[in-house]
């Protein structure tokens, strides 16, 4: 009997420990519980605060992004504003210097006309005469007409050469002749020479510009002179 009364006192005894440690687990595991729980909200608190600040940091990265975009666009129209109004410019410049080229190459083109051709219409196409060398020497005729008589009787020759067909003059002689009549007409233009000696417009040129080579003639005002030096050298 005493040792039932044991036995039973002793399973009583580990009962009750048994129950007290079945309920430090149950506390271990409430307590465990709650701070798992305090935890994961502290984690979850984190992880949204951290979600919102990367959204936010987002959408003020792509405003910055679009705002230099915009900005990019802006200087890149900006750009394309001045390189337009630049090639306009360039090209306002370049049609105004070729305009100006134009007219420097027509002034000089009418001054050379008006220089080798004198009054010469390039309308009328002047055939050149061929020269016929002749065998026998011509000699030359002093010429007495004055420069105030040629321009009184309108650049027409002497009534003897009206009558009489001039024949074809070899160059020296054509030459001989126009610095003859030159001197003696103290200038003369190409009209008045041409006119006078009988050429045509092509050997006139020729032998004035042989003339004006060999330093016998110069040439001032659409007017033909002979050079002091040379007037000088026949003396």
């Amino acid at each position: 009997m005493a040792l039932k009364n044991l036995w039973e006192q002793e399973r009583s005894q580990r009962l009750q420990i048994t129950a007290e440690r079945r309920q430090k687990v149950k506390q271990w595991k409430q307590l465990t519980q709650q701070e798992l729980h305090l935890q994961a909200d502290m984690l979850h608190q984190e992880l949204s605060s951290f979600v919102t600040s990367l959204h936010n940091d987002r959408n003020l990265q792509q405003q910055q992004f679009q705002q230099e975009i915009v900005e990019r666009q802006l200087e890149i129209l900006q750009i394309k504003t001045d390189v337009c109004q630049r090639q306009q410019e360039y090209r306002q410049q370049r049609a105004a210097k070729a305009q100006a080229l134009f007219q420097n190459l027509q002034n000089f083109r009418a001054i050379l006309h008006n220089s080798v051709w004198d009054d010469y219409s390039p309308e009328q196409p002047v055939s050149p005469t061929p020269v016929k060398e002749e065998k026998s020497v011509v000699t030359v005729p002093k010429w007495s007409i004055s420069r105030s008589a040629i321009k009184a009787n309108g650049f027409r020759p002497s009534a003897n050469t009206m009558t009489k067909k001039v024949p074809a003059l070899n160059a020296d002689t054509a030459k001989s002749k126009v610095q003859q009549y030159i001197q003696q007409a103290e200038g003369a233009t190409l009209i008045e020479i041409e006119e006078v000696i009988g050429l045509s417009r092509v050997q006139t040129i020729d032998v004035l510009r042989s003339l004006i080579k060999q330093g016998v003639l110069e040439q001032r005002d659409r007017q033909y002179f002979i050079r002091q030096q040379a007037i000088s050298g026949q003396t």
